[in-house]
């Protein structure tokens, strides 16, 4: 892992009317007012990106349209954007501002194949640029000093862009990261499961089917064998694990033995060690199907996206801010979200805090059409201005209070001294 540290906040670098005691009151206040004030100014912009985005769903590291839309937008505000970055075409980040500390808003805005954007990556996008652009704007008018950085973070959905990101060194100076997800509750804090994926191909020997079926070797019957020992095993995992597979070959004509065969699995624990351990049962299941139909096999694992590591202090701050914009989200702290996200592996590495906020009715469930037309409607258009506030506001008082964002890398570290990362 790149880092385990921490950032030793500076208050002297912080150039505001605050004073050694804390910031003033009035001057937060007031700025607070102003960062809303620009996300209620920038909605019809937000909106319109949010909309193109879901009219033109583009699926993993495909994101063409989508990063160059949220590039340009924050081209005119300002903003200092590099793409690709960390060798992926679209990915992108944006900065403004100069100094300590240095705050990232994460964008996705990858979608799902047949879905569209049934997870609502649009409102992801939308409301990570509105928060940057509107904490950007709040802050120089107050003469505060920071530095703001908005990340494009492409393909959350499969190979996991932020993981490509975090390896890449691009965390390494950043002390906090900001991000949403759309969900149909409100809801702060809690961790995620932890993810790999095994893709298993089988090599068999193709034969007739009826007239020489003794000279093939069936590839498939070691793929479908591989389903068979993994719903065995099962019967003797966690209550957190899941694992789940489809068969992506299975051969080309029912009077062929298939010679070829190829599963894929994804393997989830809220544990990281136990996750590990899984994997490896999860393998052991494809090694004894291929043993047992006289298969070849080849394993292809990805890197595991990690669980979310909570932060108290950021989950605080996030509560916090929901209610100032009129939302009452569910703490969750201490529990976990059944789902998976490379936003964990951003969280290994810097405090980091991404709230669920409401944008689908009560019930609607996440990758399914429902949810792409909600991601679309005025509840998804008051979530990508909710967020934004959100997250400016969260961002803001992270530049105002120093010693609030000591606490959160005290949090992070589990109350080690912060030392600086390599």
């Amino acid at each position: 892992m790149l880092r385990r540290g921490g950032f030793r906040p500076r208050a002297e670098k912080i150039s505001c009317s605050a004073t050694k005691g804390g910031p003033d009151v009035t001057t937060a206040a007031e700025t607070t007012a102003r960062v809303k004030e620009h996300v209620d100014s920038l909605a019809p912009a937000l909106l319109d990106l949010s909309h193109r985005i879901h009219a033109n769903p583009e699926t993993a590291n495909e994101e063409r349209k989508a990063s160059a839309w949220c590039a340009d937008l924050l081209r005119s505000e300002g903003f200092e954007v590099t793409m690709p970055v960390a060798g992926l075409e679209t990915a992108f980040r944006a900065r403004r501002g100069s100094g300590r500390p240095a705050l990232a808003f994460l964008a996705e805005y990858d979608a799902l194949p047949g879905v569209g954007h049934a997870c609502g990556h649009n409102i992801i996008a939308a409301s990570a640029l509105g928060a940057g652009m509107a904490l950007a704007r709040a802050l120089e008018e107050a003469g505060l000093q920071a530095t703001v950085l908005v990340d494009g973070t492409p393909a959350e959905e499969t190979t996991s862009g932020k993981l490509v990101m975090v390896s890449a060194g691009l965390y390494r100076e950043v002390d906090a990261v900001l991000s949403m997800h759309p969900e149909a509750e409100d809801a702060v804090g809690g961790s995620c499961l932890g993810v790999a994926r095994l893709s298993f191909s089988f090599k068999g020997r193709a034969a007739h089917a009826a007239s020489s079926p003794d000279k093939g070797v069936n590839a498939l019957d070691a793929a479908i064998q591989t389903f068979n020992n993994v719903n065995a095993l099962r019967q003797h995992t966690r209550s957190d694990a899941r694992i789940h597979g489809i068969i992506t070959d299975g051969g080309k004509a029912v009077n062929i033995v298939p010679d070829f065969a190829r599963c894929e699995f994804g393997v989830r624990s809220v544990d990281l060690g136990y996750l590990k351990e899984l994997l490896e049962k999860v393998k052991n299941c494809a090694r004894a199907a291929a043993l047992a139909a006289g298969a070849g096999l080849d394993i292809q694992e990805t890197p595991i996206c990690e669980p979310i590591k909570e932060n108290r202090t950021l989950t605080r701050l996030t509560l916090e801010a929901m209610a100032e914009v009129g939302r009452r989200a569910d703490d969750r702290t201490g529990k976990h979200f059944p789902a998976s996200t490379d936003f964990g592996n951003v969280s290994q590495v810097v405090p980091a805090i991404a709230p669920m906020v409401k944008a689908a009715p009560e019930g609607t469930v996440l990758h399914h059409p429902d949810f792409a037309a909600a991601a679309a409607s005025p509840q998804g258009d008051a979530a990508v201005v909710a967020a934004a506030k959100v997250l400016a506001i969260v961002g803001l008082r992270l530049v105002l209070e120093p010693e609030t964002l000591k606490e959160a890398w005290s949090d992070f570290t589990g109350g080690a001294p912060a030392t600086a990362g390599t």
